[in-house]
């Protein structure tokens, strides 16, 4: 835990390092250019994952499928925007394999349960919805469960 802390402390001071090389190297002009397009860049992004994600999780539960994948893409593609928008290099790195973990889970969860192996699948045959579980041999049944309330 006091590693993390540590790193949390520095990694400000290694993204104005960074900034601080980049300037040197390239100009002042450009490093400002940098960071205030990379500032929108990541403002947008997170925007547009934002939106995208909402309408993408309506639209999974609508058709009552497990919203899982889209959440997973959602979440990489906003964080991707943040370290974005977060001035510095280090972070704009940091964003790019988010932004493939976004990219490689927004295919998922165009079919029944399809992208995620959480919570049960569900299937629709007929009028009737089944729902894929697990049934173990031995569990109580609605007469023999003491916590169950009783019918009247």
């Amino acid at each position: 835990m006091p590693l993390l802390r540590i790193l949390l402390l520095a990694f400000p001071l290694i993204e104005l390092a960074s900034l601080i090389l980049l300037g040197q190297a390239v100009g002042v002009g450009w490093t400002l250019f940098w960071v205030l397009f990379t500032g929108v860049l990541g403002l947008m992004l997170i925007q547009r994952q934002g939106w995208g994600m909402f309408q993408r999780l309506q639209q999974q539960m609508l058709a009552n499928r497990n919203p899982g994948a889209v959440l997973k893409s959602g979440m990489w593609g906003v964080l991707a925007g943040a370290l974005i928008a977060f001035p510095g290099l280090v972070s704009d790195v940091l964003a790019v394999p988010c932004l493939i973990m976004a990219l490689r889970h927004r295919g998922g969860g165009s079919g029944p349960g399809a992208g995620s192996d959480e919570g049960p699948r569900t299937y629709r045959h007929g009028e009737y919805t089944i729902i894929e579980g697990e049934w173990q041999a031995g569990e109580p049944s609605r007469e023999q469960d003491p916590s169950r309330l009783r019918d009247r």
